[in-house]
C-alpha cells in the first residue's frame, strides 16, 4: 500500500455528517483533484488512514482558504492548519455534531 500525496489539501465532510475526507492536489497524478474515503485514524500529523485502508501523506499547509468560504468555523480551521492534532477526533465530533443540528 503506497502512500498518497496530496498537496493543497483540505477537509470535506462527507455526505450526511457522518465523517471527514481530506481532499487535494494528487502529486503522482499531475496535480488531480483527488478526495479520500473517511478518515479513520490519525497515524502523524501529516499522515492519516482512511476507511478504505488507504494512507494520504499531507504536504505544505491546509487550503484554509477554500474551507472558510466553504464555511467551516475559524477555531476549526486553525486547529488542522499544521495537520491532525492529537484530539482530533474530538474536534470532529464536536463539529460535525454541530452541523447535525
Amino acid at each position: 500500500q503506497k502512500n498518497i500525496c496530496l498537496t493543497s489539501w483540505r477537509i470535506n465532510v462527507m455526505d450526511g455528517n457522518t465523517a471527514i475526507f481530506v481532499e487535494g492536489k494528487r502529486k503522482d497524478m499531475k496535480d488531480v483533484v483527488w478526495h479520500s474515503t473517511a478518515i479513520v485514524e490519525c497515524i502523524a500529523r501529516n499522515q492519516v488512514k482512511t476507511s478504505s485502508g488507504s494512507i494520504y501523506l499531507l504536504q505544505g499547509h491546509m487550503d484554509s482558504v477554500s474551507m472558510q468560504k466553504e464555511g467551516f468555523p475559524y477555531r476549526f480551521i486553525k486547529r488542522f492548519t499544521y495537520g491532525f492534532p492529537k484530539k482530533w477526533k474530538e474536534y470532529v465530533e464536536v463539529f460535525l455534531e454541530g452541523r447535525r443540528r
